[in-house]
């Protein structure tokens, strides 16, 4: 819906889900919860857009695997403790 039409819309997949917990912006234990969370954090008009640049900052520097929480530039300054461990 967001891509297709433009209507405003935050969809959580498990990438999204993993980097908004890295990054502490949800505590959400599945994706209604996550998506509640980043809804309430950011403003509507920005949601589509950032949805995908969420995605593509994730893909280059915080990826699901092989994550150096050090070379990333978010979770080396914000990341959650426990990446470091």
């Amino acid at each position: 819906m967001s891509q297709a039409f433009g209507v405003p819309a935050f969809p959580v997949d498990t990438h999204i889900h993993r980097l908004a917990y890295r990054w502490k912006l949800s505590t959400g234990k599945n994706v209604d919860k996550t998506e509640k969370d980043l809804k309430r954090l950011f403003p509507e008009e920005i949601w589509n857009k950032l949805h995908l640049q969420i995605i593509f900052f994730g893909r280059e520097y915080c990826p699901a695997r092989g994550h150096d929480p050090h070379a990333c530039p978010i979770c080396s300054k914000y990341g959650r403790r426990t990446l470091f461990k």
